[in-house]
């Protein structure tokens, strides 16, 4: 019953939403042509080279060999397998799906089983900070001390619940190692650019598809409705906790905040670190079967930490700031043409296609 439930609840939505496109294009195509433009100039000039660099630092053996002089370390602070502390490392500078992708990588290698490497997804996690310097420092405050309010905060967060989680992990935790020496051949980088261009374009896709999801919750005044509750508990304004319930679904909804207000910072390091439900489906995308359940139980706690931890850094960390200003003179960041990403975009398909081809050859 609750399966036919959910069917037939999947089956209205879509409905409801092939009726709304059609009927009002002009809220759909606004909303997609944002997203385009989200994807142009933060999603893939901050993400396409880490989805690439993911998959090449495991199947190359670097990631590997590094782990030869970490993993003791990491074993020590965190009950972390070989392999995992240096992709927990990487992944919280490199991007949100980045460390999901290389930990599905070294499952699909043997070097973790897999559900190690699903509870330690949920830590090899982070938005980078080319992410949050495109969307938080240029966009919302127009100086470094907020981002990196945000970057300690979010890295901080992981790191807690790390050394929360270790006592459990420790138990079983492997120092394995594959004795291959580090190898980069043209084939594979062949294969991780062609399967880091496909990764982006399925987030990127993921992107308008939610961009269009928000604009319909935003314009039945659903978005309006919640946004008033968070207000009322939070004391914030109600186009602010309005842009909150959009980041959940969005994350990158967080450069619709107010400019200049330090004290939503609390609030955007706790939905950046979240990361919202947009990512979350981006990397189901990339995850490779590993189950992302422990993954997002797991950055719903974080985020609180994250709360909490940038609540108590703010006075350090923003002492030379003003606490709010409605003219705080804020210089927005864009790239300076999209051209760039476009003709990436073009590249990747004539890639995919070709190495389509090849592999289709090789099986014959």
């Amino acid at each position: 019953m609750g399966k036919k439930l959910i069917f037939y609840i999947k089956i209205v939505t879509l409905i409801f939403m092939s009726v709304f496109c059609l009927v009002k294009p002009d809220i759909i195509n606004s909303s997609v042509y944002d997203a385009v433009g989200r994807c142009l100039n933060i999603i893939i000039p901050s993400l396409y080279a880490m989805m690439i660099l993911a998959p090449l630092l495991i199947k190359s053996g670097i990631i590997d060999g590094i782990s030869r002089f970490t993993g003791k370390i990491g074993k020590f602070l965190f009950g972390m397998d070989n392999i995992v502390f240096p992709v927990f490392v990487f992944s919280m500078i490199a991007g949100y799906p980045t460390g999901v992708k290389m930990l599905s990588s070294a499952y699909e290698k043997g070097l973790i089983d897999k559900k190690r490497a699903e509870i330690f997804s949920g830590v090899c996690f982070g938005a980078g900070t080319a992410f949050i310097s495109g969307c938080v420092t240029s966009q919302l405050y127009g100086n470094n001390s907020a981002g990196n309010l945000i970057l300690i905060s979010t890295v901080s967060a992981n790191i807690v619940f790390a050394f929360m989680i270790s006592f459990f992990m420790r138990k079983n935790c492997t120092l394995k190692n594959q004795k291959n020496d580090i190898k980069i051949t043209s084939g594979m980088l062949t294969e991780c650019v062609a399967n880091g261009g496909n990764s982006i374009i399925n987030i990127c896709f993921m992107v308008m598809i939610f961009a269009v999801i928000t604009a319909i919750l935003d314009y039945t005044g659903i978005i309006s409705v919640i946004g008033k509750f968070i207000s009322g508990i939070t004391g914030i304004s109600a186009e602010d906790s309005g842009q909150i319930v959009k980041a959940v679904t969005d994350v990158t909804a967080v450069t619709g905040f107010s400019h200049g207000n330090y004290k939503l910072l609390p609030y955007l390091s706790a939905l950046i670190s979240f990361g919202g439900i947009c990512v979350i489906f981006q990397i189901s995308a990339v995850s490779g079967g590993l189950s992302l359940k422990p993954l997002i139980i797991e950055r719903l706690i974080i985020s609180v930490i994250s709360f909490i931890v940038c609540r108590i850094l703010s006075p350090v960390i923003l002492s030379g700031e003003t606490v709010f200003t409605s003219s705080v003179n804020v210089r927005t960041h864009q790239a300076h043409s999209p051209v760039p990403s476009v003709m990436l975009i073009i590249m990747t398909f004539f890639l995919l296609s070709e190495y389509e081809k090849i592999r289709l050859f090789k099986k014959e």
